[in-house]
């Protein structure tokens, strides 16, 4: 499970959240159309139960959860909390360092995986760093790291919270691509930055008449990182909406795990 991976790795705690919906807290108001509602919010309070049930079921065959007379993981919780999948995840991100999204993984390549409005809505809401994987782990994954600067505050924010994976690299790699909108000049100041925390850094500087978001993904599997580091969505809503953007590219197309932050 990559949670627990994760937790065992820094020696956190892994709290799972499980979003319910709640009928009966929507505000609706009476009208002769709305006839049996009330079955409607039963029947939503049981199908939540069930679900509830189920999981708790699952996370008990893994030991993760306490049988009885077990003593389950001491850095293990579970929650199940009733409301919107977003303000759930967004509420409990305040007080948590990182919020894991373990994705399906696809055996084609070429496969893209869709970016679900709940990972998009934490990545830019949560406050938090997020880390997207595709798949289950490798052991080694932090082995090497590629970290994509453009000198902006996101990547700033991003290359912070992720020392703590960025001191167990054996290898890490800064790509920048020069553009209008990249302030490559500070690449130098990263490299300092990350020499203050006992992190050694090679500079990789990169032209390329291909999107950026393919290029990025090209050169990280030729330096054989086994994790990004990138700032996320770092343009306007508007200009990614009409010309697409390099986080969106990543999020569809990366398999190796993505560590993002806002």
């Amino acid at each position: 499970m990559v949670g627990t991976q994760i937790a065992e790795l820094v020696d956190g705690h892994l709290t799972a959240f499980l979003p319910l919906i709640d009928f009966a807290s929507l505000p609706v108001p009476h009208h002769p159309l709305l006839a049996g509602w009330d079955n409607m919010v039963a029947e939503s309070l049981a199908f939540a139960e069930r679900r509830e049930a189920a999981v708790s079921k699952l996370l008990h065959e893994l030991k993760l959860l306490p049988g009885p007379g077990e003593e389950g993981r001491p850095n293990f919780s579970f929650e199940a909390v009733y409301g919107n999948d977003e303000a759930v995840i967004i509420d409990a991100a305040l007080t948590h360092d990182l919020v894991i999204f373990a994705r399906a993984d696809w055996t084609d390549d070429d496969q893209k995986v869709p970016v679900t409005p709940l990972l998009k809505c934490t990545i830019e809401t949560a406050g938090r760093p997020v880390l997207i994987t595709r798949g289950e782990l490798e052991t080694d994954w932090t082995r090497t790291a590629a970290i994509a600067w453009n000198g902006s505050l996101e990547a700033a924010h991003a290359v912070t919270a992720a020392l703590p994976l960025l001191s167990r690299a054996e290898a890490v790699h800064i790509v920048i691509f020069p553009t209008t909108r990249t302030d490559s000049t500070r690449a130098q100041q990263l490299i300092g930055y990350l020499d203050r925390h006992g992190i050694q850094a090679e500079l990789h500087i990169r032209d390329s008449e291909a999107p950026i978001g393919a290029a990025l993904l090209e050169t990280v599997e030729n330096l054989s990182a086994t994790f990004l580091v990138m700032g996320g969505y770092t343009h306007s809503r508007l200009r990614q909406t009409l010309f697409g953007g390099v986080t969106h590219h990543v999020l569809e197309q990366a398999r190796l795990p993505v560590f993002m932050a806002r």
